[in-house]
């Protein structure tokens, strides 16, 4: 799974708290004030459980054309490898792509997906921003296909602009202070570079190996993330994914690439069709989210494509 993204120097947020202070001999509470008080709580606790569980009633919201405010930008796109259903992570929830001309919204809360990948079947973890926690969710997890999300771990602490589970852990990269990072149980993290970049994936036979699209061009990793060196003669690409049928990238002109030997060779393929936001690969067939809200599809290696979903 890739996403559109120019690597971008490390930078930190923070969140600081702030007390108020009374002065004087302490007032005592009139009745109607310890009321509205113990409403003014109700309301903040009924805020902290929408966060976490998610708006409205249990059923999808079902649109055609992903409903009126469109995708708007896709950071992600995967296939869940069992019943092949087929999710995009948008600035405005996760959907699901039912048939050529329905984007099911199965997420119930506002969330704006940044990182996004799939476990197994209906189980996702992710990563973004809240309207109503947060700014930064660090990692969350959804069980039920998307529909509610919990906290996993880094609260507020990390925005994962990418997301990979491989090798039973999970890889991360923090575009709030360039830390890339790896953990094998969701909650504890190690540290282990920093860095700039815009993507990466994984190897799916070694769990060293990791390519990434740096601001110099593409790359390489052989201890897991720790070092990072120039992979020479790559291709220019902005988009990158990599499964057991060999390393797919896509460059700022819509070029498709690939490399049977983890990004040694490259042999030019194909070219998406329109302007990529978001590209993925399962068993070989291609996926890419392009800048239009269309949904394609590549089995022969990116040299045509059909519609997976066309907004009406």
């Amino acid at each position: 799974m890739s996403r559109t993204s120019q690597p971008t120097r490390p930078h930190s947020r923070s969140e600081s708290g702030r007390t108020t202070q009374g002065s004087g001999a302490p007032a005592v509470p009139t009745r109607k004030f310890v009321v509205a008080t113990l409403a003014a709580l109700t309301l903040i606790a009924a805020v902290v459980v929408f966060t976490l569980r998610g708006q409205g009633s249990s059923d999808d919201h079902t649109t055609a054309g992903a409903g009126h405010e469109g995708f708007g930008h896709v950071h992600g796109i995967a296939v869940e490898p069992d019943s092949g259903a087929m999710h995009v992570a948008t600035h405005v929830g996760l959907f699901r792509i039912d048939d050529p001309h329905t984007a099911v919204r199965v997420s119930k809360d506002d969330l704006d997906l940044m990182g996004f990948t799939v476990v197994g079947p209906g189980h996702f973890l992710a990563s973004g921003h809240s309207e109503h926690g947060p700014a930064n969710v660090g990692l969350i997890e959804s069980t039920d296909g998307g529909a509610t999300w919990r906290e996993k771990s880094l609260s507020g602490a990390a925005d994962f602009h990418g997301l990979q589970v491989a090798h039973g852990s999970v890889y991360g990269y923090n575009s709030t202070d360039g830390a890339f990072m790896v953990s094998a149980d969701q909650r504890t993290w190690e540290h282990r570079s920093r860095t700039a970049i815009g993507g990466f994936a994984v190897s799916p036979s070694d769990s060293n190996t990791v390519l990434a699209v740096g601001r110099d061009g593409l790359q390489r990793s052989t201890d897991g993330g720790r070092s990072w060196q120039p992979v020479p003669g790559a291709p220019a690409v902005g988009l990158l994914t990599w499964d057991r049928t060999g390393v797919w990238a896509v460059a700022r002109d819509g070029a498709v690439w690939s490399s049977a030997d983890g990004g040694g060779q490259w042999q030019r393929r194909g070219a998406v069709p329109g302007e990529p936001h978001s590209f993925a690969v399962q068993d070989g067939s291609l996926f890419a989210a392009l800048a239009d809200d269309r949904v394609i599809a590549s089995i022969d290696g990116g040299a045509t494509w059909t519609d997976r979903y066309t907004p009406e």
